[in-house]
């Protein structure tokens, strides 16, 4: 997403009051028709549906996509979703409909921000941020986590009607520039299962350690201290790092091949079944439940944690690294050994029951991922950190394209831009090729006049990808009042279109074009060689997991061995932080209904 959905976030709501109020956001579908896929839109509904069954609908803000609602005209299909018809996945869009929806824009997001969402919660309320949407990492220096924002916007001069504009983005610094211009009194839980996510744990947390100068023999003069610092204000979940994607967002969402934060933590929230609605369980009170429920299950590429694992991971990383290199008071030379100790596997050993918890729980999904990965199995218990830092390493650069690879991809160029395409392009023009309808025919006339302009063979046979984008505006399947049948009518052409236009050339009366099609498939085998399509296990993933658990209980560590109260206690701020109930507290009614209060007390 990510190239990832997502799961969905929660924000704010409108005027401020005396009394504390909460407010509740999602906030989902970015990017453009193509990227938008069917997974964020059943993360987005589930959640904005169960919120509304919750709280009164003006504590809601909920932002997907084009902004389409249930009893209203779509502007436009903004949902992919991919279906199955005879072993093929087909391509099509719909409008992502959901009750209160606004447009996933800059403008709409900040503005109701600034004059709706964050006045509700400044007196001591509660904001909960679900953010189930695209993530990417900014261009410039220094890169931030950014969410990715719906990004296709009215352009009536241009063919389309329609301009991406890449700016639709809202990053770590923006984001942090306005919650503390905001949210006065208020706090923040977010869930934001988005690729690249990591960054947002430093809302509200320095994201630089720095050590005390009462652990140094000799040291700089003392920085802010932790104890200076308010409460923490801001905290949450995230599906992966900074630097890393998430798993999920697909078009195609099922039982069997959606997987990932962006199903599995608001699946364990809502105890339902994102993709048949069937009940699966309770619901969770709080966020923090559902992320320990959802760590059960969560054996992918995701790189799950909280922003007090964060801040002690940060911690970590400063310990292993600059107090390596200082000479340090003889306490905290002691506390660096233990925490050492305790990177390689050693137990804590300490009578905090917090930590003795995190540790017996890092122990058991410790347990879940060498069970799934028995390869790595006994590293990942036993191992020492070295061990898992090696699992871990980034892969090694893909090696430079060898001369065979190069020269099927000259192959393949010459075979389809000098000899198949012309060839291809006169039959349709003749109407000499059996079996393909006028609009069929169209669509092909169009892809190469834009690739003959262009002069690049964008559309490879094959290369379904690079087609989609012409698919969705040449189809109709932009307006969703579209004849459905001749949208339906180009996805099944766009999904066969490598074999038909192949096999034609096979069979073509004129050798050179048969010699070409030899040609093309022997290029072909040689850049995707037999099973290149399966991806590989994540067990650089599942090391990386190890690696911070490890990182996090010997931090918490070194910090207890040298008596630094003030950075544990924001430590446990910020896990009671976590610990926010959604509606507090779920309770039962002698009808068995579930009824609620809000975190600030109050019932609705």
């Amino acid at each position: 997403m990510c190239r990832g959905l997502l799961v969905a976030c929660v924000l704010g709501v409108a005027g401020s009051t005396a009394a504390p109020q909460d407010a509740w956001v999602v906030l989902s579908g970015g990017g453009t028709p193509t990227t938008n896929n069917y997974s964020q839109y059943l993360q987005a509904r589930a959640l904005n549906r169960w919120l509304r069954q919750q709280v009164p609908a003006d504590a809601v803000w909920t932002f997907f996509g084009a902004g389409n609602v249930p009893g209203k005209p779509a502007r436009l299909a903004d949902t992919r979703r991919q279906v199955e018809e005879d072993g093929v996945l087909l391509e099509s869009w719909l409008p992502g409909e959901l009750d209160g929806n606004r447009p996933a824009t800059r403008a709409e997001v900040l503005g109701a921000l600034r004059r709706e969402i964050l006045p509700r919660v400044a007196d001591g309320g509660t904001l909960f941020l679900f953010v189930g949407d695209h993530g990417e990492l900014s261009e410039r220096e220094p890169r931030e986590s950014q969410i990715v924002l719906w990004q296709l916007e009215p352009a009536p001069l241009t063919p389309r009607g329609w301009l991406t504009n890449p700016a639709q983005v809202l990053g770590v610094r923006e984001l942090r520039d306005v919650l503390a211009n905001g949210l006065g009194r208020g706090r923040v839980v977010f869930c934001i299962t988005c690729c690249h996510s990591g960054g947002f744990h430093f809302l509200g947390e320095e994201e630089k350690a720095h050590p005390d100068p009462a652990w140094l023999r000799s040291g700089p003069a003392p920085l802010a201290l932790v104890a200076e610092r308010p409460p923490p204000r801001i905290a949450g979940f995230t599906a992966t790092t900074a630097a890393d994607p998430a798993a999920g967002c697909i078009a195609y969402p099922d039982a069997h091949t959606w997987e990932g934060s962006e199903r599995f933590l608001p699946e364990a929230l809502l105890g339902i079944d994102l993709v048949t609605g069937a009940r699966l369980e309770l619901p969770r009170d709080t966020l923090a439940e559902a992320f320990a429920a959802a760590m059960e299950v969560n054996v992918t590429i995701d790189q799950p944690h909280g922003t007090a694992e964060a801040l002690l991971e940060l911690q970590a990383r400063m310990i292993e690294t600059t107090l390596a290199a200082r000479e340090l008071t003889p306490r905290a030379a002691a506390a660096r050994e233990r925490f050492l100790e305790v990177a390689d596997g050693g137990r804590v050993g300490s009578d905090d029951a917090e930590l003795r918890r995190r540790e017996a729980l890092y122990r058991r999904w410790t347990q879940i991922l060498a069970a799934e990965f028995p390869e790595i199995g006994e590293t990942l218990q036993r191992g020492r950190f070295a061990d898992l830092e090696q699992l871990g390493a980034p892969p090694a650069p893909a090696p430079k394209p060898s001369r065979e690879e190069k020269r099927a991809k000259r192959e393949l160029r010459r075979a389809w831009v000098d000899v198949i395409r012309p060839a291809w392009r006169r039959a349709l023009e003749s109407r000499a090729v059996k079996g393909v309808g006028e609009a069929e025919a169209a669509f092909e006339r169009h892809l190469i006049a834009w690739e003959e302009s262009a002069r690049e063979p964008l559309f490879f046979p094959g290369d379904r990808e690079a087609v989609q984008e012409e698919l969705y505006w040449q189809s109709g399947a932009a307006d969703p009042t579209a004849e459905a049948s001749r949208v339906r009518s180009l996805a099944r052409w766009e999904a066969r279109r490598e074999r038909a236009i192949l096999d034609w050339a096979a069979g073509a009366s004129n050798a050179r074009v048969r010699d070409a099609v030899r040609s093309w498939r022997r290029a072909q085998e040689t850049l995707a060689p037999a099973g290149a399509e399966f991806g590989e296990p994540p067990l650089r993933e599942a090391a990386l997991r190890v690696l911070r658990w490890r990182r996090v209980l010997a931090a918490w560590t070194f910090l207890e061995a040298v008596g630094d109260e003030a950075r544990l206690a924001r430590v446990r701020a910020l896990l009671e932080l976590e610990r926010t109930p959604i509606f507090r507290p779920w309770r039962r009614t002698a009808a068995g209904a579930m009824t609620w209060r809000t975190s600030s007390g109050k019932g609705a």
